[in-house]
């Protein structure tokens, strides 16, 4: 049936196609919306409506948009379906809100533009009177871009105008800001030199202030200054180095606005052989540092091939060209990994990759610490706690906390465990006692993530050992048969597997005993008496002879004088030391848990204490030896029993004069001024009794009295401590250890972590533009034809930018002049996969990115040789490697591919060729405003295939991503994979795989999710050289305190709920 109404008329008066299909979409997500699902009801109505329309409109005035939408609520109304029209009502509330907004915005939206693109033009880019008020729209805008661009070439002008309105091609930012206006600067990038004098540094300064201010961000090389401590001749004083410089440069960006709309922003880049190359990795390790540098190391093959061989490099002074030092390369790439997992930067620029592409050679080149723990760290492995230099190259399982592993604790295999050299180390104290020496930047567990040891200060809170795991082996780590025989006299009969007897006779002899070259004596006070008979029972044994105890002072004790008994202690680690040099036997680390129980039970039950009055019930064990205290603190967290140890002062105690055995006088004064407690308080006690407890008589007696044991009387304590100081120790031997699994192992039961744009020489610049894919999918398909129209019309838009602008510097037009650089890239490419059904994490992805790039290099580079021949090649042609491959070229590059931040929310679309950060996120786009965004394919497919609902749509925009989610079809979930879901090898490949055609570099961040590694950061810069990228830059999702892109509605991303 032919239909009657052709024509509608929309809200500004434009007259456009009548499309019914509209009507029912609008129907079915209202329908959809309140839980029904019925497309073929959906069309009926939408019938319906067109039946009023004809009836009420024909041959009469052209129908409004809000006429049509008043009989949708009428049709719905009078088929009894309320619920659905009051959901359609509420779908036309919100548009008119919308609608609204842009008109409180001060801005007319003739392009029907989202809100999103409103918000960024009126805050950056649309004109303003004196007064702030808009004076142009959006349309205005383009108009007045084309007119400047088109050099009064009106069909020129009229073809730029279409496509920039169409939102096909936009230029960068500068171009849209400034084009037509009294600053007329349009480029987006510029590089300065910096020299290595005080009047080159602060021309540069100068330089880049007045970039700033007309709207272009500024790269500089640092490499050319001296290093710190070098000498300035002029003065005879002493250098303060590059990285205190770039703190004037960013200082000065900080108090200047780039024409009063764009912060400014500089990408600062040092050579790795340059002396003070540890100083700048680190330069951004306190946040709020450098703000406004982004910041690159120049990496060079032949230091590559030094880190994977593990080789030394030299580092080497500018000034006069001498080697300075000789440091190993993997130490110096290990500390760029470690800081770009810890705030996402350095990036790495690979200056060989940059130059084996310089279309210019002969005007000059482009030049644009592994953390560790000391050998005496205890490891908490399958096999109990043990020594991590005892244990390099050996095979274990590590015992990964509760709280990385989802409320479980579980052993994993490491791959490695390694000695790592000699370092500067340091002291982390906890005011509980815990203690972890360590490197500055090995990453501790704290409550809000991982953080440096060196970023840590007094009063942050660290996470301890929760709970532990225990050897199940009950052999002893030696041959005991051997011993049994050594006693001349008799046979003895020494037990060969753990016990908790065993543990208990090694707790006794600890606690109130002591081991000599002749004799194992065992102590046994008044209070004590009740225990002797115990213990003589299972020594006498072992003896395979009975000993009776002899009585001194009051002190009964047992003797034993047999070889093999004195040898066995000695064997299980016992020291034949004085009281405050006594140790944990080294074989009680990793015994069986009854064995370490009842080394504690009898080692509590010989030194313990249980408090009174207001420290009723409390446990407390008193020793003169500190190393035993902190022993026994460990040994306590694997029980998941938390102390606090103390150090104490003894009285003073006058000197005095005794006799020995032998008559001779001696004078005693006391050696040790302090003694050590540990105190068990809180729900530790209730562990405590139920794990160790005491050794049956007075003090289990008076422990179960005094204990707390009303409900409730057990307050909570946590798995966390406060940092109470951080010294640094000096050097020493280090060590670390690779799990792959949660990247994380208790140390000293501490949880501890286990181990890009467009290049240019000095003062050039570059002009870009994008082309938005997504309007090149047209049916599903990619339209080649049309894509081919839009490079050509980018590249003479670029083109005539570098004749339309307003240099801010003689030099850098004489540069850019001469060079004629542009870069044509792209924007939509996430969007351009959803529309061609292609996963972006998909080897189908690469395939296309780079059968696209291609496409655009070879036609770009095309138009340009047709422009040299038309216009004349750009002025060192002749200079160029085109020289001999082209009679004439034009620009001497013609593609790169950059970020599109700003222009891509104009644009509608998806970040240069960045996956879809989220399927809804909060995006800050100037200085605290945040903007939701919803992806509108996401939405279409929802309806489309009819799993669309508003509960679905609540639950999606709660984290932003669709994985995990039943209801959402197993395929839509693979095309909508965000950035932090798709792994880090295929950011880079996607990236390889543009950078393989693009003259310039490519500008992506490969995003990584909060619980990415360090090792995962090591991969992709690998990844990324071994690709032959030209530069790489990483950012972990939830590093910096501020960022861009927020997930879903929640600003934060909490570890114990974030999907990722």
């Amino acid at each position: 049936m032919r239909r009657k109404i052709k024509k509608i008329r929309k809200r500004d008066g434009r007259i456009v196609d009548f499309q019914q299909e509209k009507i029912t979409n609008a129907i079915f997500k209202a329908m959809v919306a309140v839980g029904e699902k019925d497309k073929k009801l959906a069309k009926k109505l939408s019938n319906e409506v067109v039946e009023i329309l004809e009836k009420r409109f024909e041959g009469k005035k052209i129908p409004s948009v809000e006429e049509i939408q008043d009989i949708v609520e009428e049709v719905l109304i009078k088929n009894r379906l309320s619920k659905v029209a009051k959901a359609y009502i509420l779908y036309r509330k919100k548009r008119a809100e919308i609608r609204k907004l842009k008109r409180v915005l001060g801005v007319k939206d003739d392009l029907k533009l989202s809100l999103n693109a409103i918000q960024v033009l009126k805050a950056r880019y649309l004109l303003k009177d004196e007064r702030g008020r808009i004076i142009e729209t959006p349309k205005e805008m383009f108009q007045r871009v084309a007119k400047v661009i088109s050099r009064r070439n009106k069909e020129k002008e009229k073809e730029f105008f279409e496509v920039m309105s169409k939102l096909e091609f936009l230029p960068n930012s500068p171009t849209l800001m400034n084009a037509g206006t009294r600053i007329g600067q349009l480029s987006a990038c510029f590089v300065l030199p910096v020299e290595d004098s005080i009047e080159g540094i602060f021309e540069a300064v100068k330089n880049m202030a007045i970039i700033h201010k007309s709207g272009g961000g500024t790269g500089f090389s640092f490499s050319r200054l001296r290093p710190k401590g070098d000498v300035v001749k002029s003065t005879m004083g002493v250098a303060s180095g590059p990285v205190s410089f770039m703190k004037v440069f960013d200082i000065t960006t900080e108090v200047i606005k780039q024409g009063g709309k764009r912060r400014g922003a500089n990408m600062g880049v040092l050579r790795v052989d340059h002396p003070d190359i540890v100083e700048f990795i680190t330069a951004k390790e306190k946040e709020g540092m450098l703000r406004n540098f982004n910041i690159s190391v120049g990496v060079t093959d032949s230091f590559m091939e030094a880190v994977e061989n593990n080789e030394d490099y030299y580092l080497v002074n500018p000034r006069n060209k001498k080697r300075v030092k000789k440091i190993n390369a993997g130490d110096i790439f290990d500390l760029i990994v470690s800081m770009a997992w810890r705030t996402g930067d350095p990036g790495l620029i690979f200056l060989d990759e940059i130059n084996r592409h310089n279309p210019t050679p002969s005007l000059g080149e482009i030049e644009s610490t592994n953390p560790c723990v000391t050998g005496d760290t205890l490891v908490a492995t399958s096999k109990g706690l043990e020594s991590i230099d005892e244990i390099v190259g050996k095979e274990r399982e590590i015992l990964i906390d509760p709280r990385l592993n989802g409320g479980a604790p579980e052993v994993k295999k490491a791959k490695r465990i390694f000695k790592s050299g000699i370092k500067k180390v340091y002291k982390l104290r906890t005011r509980s006692g815990y203690e972890l020496k360590a490197t500055r930047d090995h990453l501790i567990l704290t409550p809000n993530g991982w953080c440096s040891l060196g970023m840590l200060k007094k009063g942050d809170k660290v996470l301890i050992q929760s709970i532990g795991v225990f050897n199940k082996d009950d052999s002893l780590p030696f041959d005991v048969e051997k011993l049994n025989l050594k006693s001349p006299r008799r046979e003895l009969n020494l037990p060969d597997k753990w016990s908790r007897e065993l543990g208990q006779v090694l707790g006794w002899l600890i606690g109130g005993g002591a081991l000599t070259r002749e004799k194992a004596i065992f102590y046994f006070g008044a209070d004590e008496y009740n225990l002797l008979p115990y213990f003589a029972k299972i020594l006498n044994k072992w003896n395979n002879c009975e000993v009776k105890p002899h009585e001194y002072g009051g002190v009964r004790r047992l003797q034993y004088h047999a070889q093999g008994m004195v040898e066995f202690f000695s064997r299980l680690g016992v020291k034949k030391v004085k009281s405050m040099d006594k140790e944990v036997p080294k074989t009680i680390f990793t015994a069986t848990k009854e064995a370490v129980s009842g080394f504690l039970q009898a080692l509590f039950t010989a030194d313990g204490t249980i408090g009174t009055g207001k420290n009723r019930g409390q446990v407390r064990l008193t020793t003169a030896s500190e190393i035993l205290a902190k022993q026994v603190q460990l040994l306590l967290l694997s029980f998941g029993i938390k102390s606090k140890r103390y150090r104490r002062k003894y009285s003073k105690s006058k000197p005095f004069v005794y006799t020995a055995k032998k008559g001779e006088k001696r004078y005693y004064e006391s050696r040790g001024n302090y003694y050590y407690e540990l105190v068990i308080t809180r729900q530790n006690l209730e562990r405590f009794y139920n794990e160790i407890g005491f050794l049956e008589g007075k003090k289990e007696k008076v422990f179960i009295e005094r204990m707390p044991n009303k409900r409730g009387s057990f307050y909570t304590d946590t798995f966390e401590d406060e940092v109470d100081f951080i010294e640094e120790v000096g050097l020493a031997e280090v060590y670390d250890l690779t799990e792959p699994y949660s990247h994380s192992f208790i140390a000293n039961g501490i949880i501890a972590h286990n181990c890009g744009e467009v290049p240019l020489l000095p003062y050039e610049s570059c002009n870009l533009g994008s082309i938005n894919l997504a309007k090149v999918v047209e049916g599903g398909r990619m339209n080649w034809k049309k894509l081919a129209k839009l490079v050509n019309i980018g590249v003479e838009f670029l083109d005539n930018v570098i004749d339309a602008n307003k240099y801010p510097l003689r030099e850098i037009e004489k540069m850019t002049k001469g060079n004629r650089k542009i870069g044509l890239g792209v924007m939509g490419f996430a969007e351009a996969l959803i529309k061609l059904r292609i996963p972006y994490a998909s080897r189908r992805a690469v395939e296309f990115a780079e059968k696209l790039m291609r496409f655009i290099s070879e036609q770009a580079r095309k138009r340009s040789e047709e422009l040299g021949e038309e216009k004349g090649s750009f002025p060192n042609f002749d200079q160029s490697v085109f020289a001999d491959k082209y009679k004439a070229m034009r620009n001497a590059t013609v593609t790169s591919i950059a970020p599109t931040g700003s222009i891509s929310i104009i644009a509608g679309t998806t970040s240069g060729i960045e996956p879809i950060f989220a399927v809804v996120y909060l995006r800050e786009i100037l200085e605290g405003m945040r903007l939701v965004e919803i992806n509108q394919l996401f939405e279409n497919i929802a309806i489309e295939r009819e799993f669309y609902s508003e509960e679905l749509m609540e639950k999606v925009a709660k984290y932003g991503i669709v994985q995990g989610i039943e209801e959402i079809p197993e395929d839509v979930k693979e095309l909508f994979k965000t950035a932090l879901e798709i792994s880090p090898e295929q950011h880079v490949r996607i990236q390889a795989a543009f950078q393989k055609y693009v003259d310039n570099a490519v500008a992506k961040t490969v995003n990584l999710p909060y619980h990415a590694t360090i090792e995962d950061v090591r991969k992709v810069f690998w990844l990324a050289y071994k690709l032959k990228c030209k530069g790489i830059t990483v950012y972990r999702y939830g590093s910096k305190e501020e960022q861009v892109l927020y997930l879903g509605t929640e600003k934060t991303c909490r570890m114990e709920t974030c999907p990722l």
